[in-house]
């Protein structure tokens, strides 16, 4: 069962792809799998990538410029419309070709660096445009989930090394810093602050040698993790 957002984003691609000839067994594929159709729609995929076969490299490069903006910009369009296959078959050994080649354009690093997880990719995306917010977010929520994880269990028990978040911070920080719009400096900053002060909390009751971190915070009116603690310190 596909949900609702993945079956509109099949519908939105698939129009889209009906505007070149090569690529109408791809939007088959997309109209069968939003009607359930799971075995008709990936007869119809596998059909489009026996045909990329023969394609040039700018074939297959016009087909990823294609497809990216709508996973960037569409909700849930790098689901339904982004199988595995196409993932395996044609997407990335693309990509993989393109940016050994490629000096000028950042997307396919930034396309790369998300979707197959490699921040080498990333960082090269930001060399040849530091303006490039999307690479820089990707990266920033990388990171802040890190952080995120280590105190998510909280106040139960801390998983991780709190002076190795504090240092991982720091290096949140200077990203945040280089986000284009303050707009998003402030959703950044807002967003490391809210976990940064848990760690910062624990660091201070593991100095003070009380034997329990949720007591340490009632009585010293802190935060100490999520849930019902959050809520009262935030409104008390």
């Amino acid at each position: 069962m596909i949900a609702k957002d993945q079956n509109i984003a099949l519908l939105t691609v698939g129009k889209a792809a009906l505007k070149n000839a090569d690529w109408t067994d791809y939007a088959n594929y997309c109209f069968d799998r939003e009607k359930g159709l799971r075995k008709e729609a990936f007869k119809h995929l596998d059909k489009f990538l026996k045909s990329t076969e023969a394609w040039t490299l700018d074939k297959k490069i016009d087909f990823v410029k294609f497809l990216f903006p709508f996973f960037e910009n569409v909700q849930d369009a790098d689901y339904g419309p982004f199988p595995q296959p196409l993932s395996n078959k044609l997407v990335k050994p693309t990509l993989t070709t393109w940016c050994d080649k490629e000096q000028i354009d950042n997307n396919p690093f930034r396309w790369f660096g998300k979707y197959y997880r490699s921040e080498e990719h990333l960082f090269k995306a930001l060399e040849i445009n530091p303006a490039d917010d999307l690479a820089r977010q990707t990266i920033l929520s990388w990171w802040t989930y890190n952080i995120y994880y280590s105190v998510h269990h909280l106040p139960e028990g801390y998983i991780g090394e709190p002076l190795d978040d504090i240092k991982l911070a720091e290096k949140i920080k200077e990203q945040i810093q280089k986000l284009t719009t303050p707009e998003l400096r402030e959703h950044w900053s807002k967003e490391l602050e809210e976990d940064l002060e848990l760690v910062r909390n624990y660091i201070d009751w593991k100095t003070s040698g009380h034997p329990d971190f949720e007591k340490w915070g009632q009585e010293n009116k802190k935060q100490t993790g999520y849930g019902l603690t959050r809520t009262y310190y935030y409104e008390e």
